[in-house]
């Protein structure tokens, strides 16, 4: 009986560390760095980050700091947060003002201000 119970426990213990390890590690994202200018969103207290080529990210991060830095030309490091279809659907039908549309989610961990003034 002792037998039967250890490898009973043994084998199981066996394919659940067998599970383990072919399930794939989720890779975090990589950190990626972005250049425009500082600008405000279509609700209150948000903040844009609007390139060069008309691409823009609603920025998520300290509120203080963004909007510290309204019409600064700026570079920020962090990453283009997923968004799930319905999110991605709705965004897209929704008209912003000056016809602009956000096109994504941008988590900010690092601002560095590279000009006091931009035209956008």
């Amino acid at each position: 009986m002792l037998w039967f119970v250890t490898m009973v426990f043994g084998s199981s213990l066996c394919l659940r560390t067998g599970l383990s390890q072919t399930q794939p590690a989720k890779k975090p994202p990589k950190a990626v760095r972005v250049t425009g200018c500082l600008v405000k969103g279509d609700e209150p207290g948000e903040v844009w980050l609007a390139e060069k080529d008309g691409t823009i990210y609603g920025l998520e991060g300290s509120k203080s700091e963004l909007s510290a830095n309204l019409g600064h030309k700026v570079i920020v490091t962090g990453y283009v947060l997923p968004e799930d279809k319905e999110e991605a659907d709705k965004e897209t039908k929704k008209q912003h003002k000056g016809g602009r549309v956000e096109n994504a989610d941008f988590r900010v961990l690092k601002l560095e201000t590279i000009g006091t003034k931009c035209r956008q």
